[in-house]
């Protein structure tokens, strides 16, 4: 019975060791076969799209006068993305990102210009921006220019957001 019981841990220590117990040198390689690396990064509890950015997919077209060619980009704002693609958009797309978290200019992109507000006569410039998309899943169609005090205004306020384009 000794011979037995001996016979049996040998083999059980033998089958043990074989297979490790998935710690120190026994460990079984967690490198894919290729030796590609492998991300050992903490996985990040937030939810994609989280950031200082809100989620907006604007169009905008920008004409610095109407004898001058438009030109028309793309701002993608993804909560901790951000970019702006077309020709001559502004490399400006964090700060035109950013800008759309500040409630008068959200609300200015969205619900557009208020139909009951004196505006003073006076002309700014020629400049015409149009912006369509949606921010945070709002529709947005809407324009701006300088032909009055409001527009004047309204161009100020939107510095950020409407950068000239390069």
């Amino acid at each position: 019975m000794k011979r037995f019981l001996l016979t049996l841990t040998v083999i059980l220590t033998l089958v043990a060791s074989a297979c490790g117990d998935g710690t120190g040198a026994d460990a079984p390689n967690d490198r894919p076969a290729d030796d590609s690396p492998v991300d050992d990064s903490p996985v990040d509890d937030e939810p994609l799209g989280t950031g200082p950015y809100p989620i907006a997919d604007l169009t905008i077209t920008y004409q610095l006068d109407q004898l001058s060619e438009a030109v028309t980009y793309r701002l993608a704002c993804l909560g901790d993305t951000e970019s702006v693609t077309g020709d001559g958009a502004p490399g400006a797309a964090a700060a035109m990102c950013i800008a759309l978290n500040e409630l008068p200019i959200r609300d200015r992109v969205v619900n557009g210009a208020p139909t009951d507000q004196a505006c003073t006569e006076q002309h700014g410039g020629p400049q015409i921006a149009s912006v369509t998309g949606t921010l945070e899943g709002e529709a947005v169609d809407t324009s701006f220019d300088r032909a009055n005090g409001c527009g004047i205004s309204d161009w100020a306020l939107l510095g950020a957001f409407l950068p000239v384009p390069s």
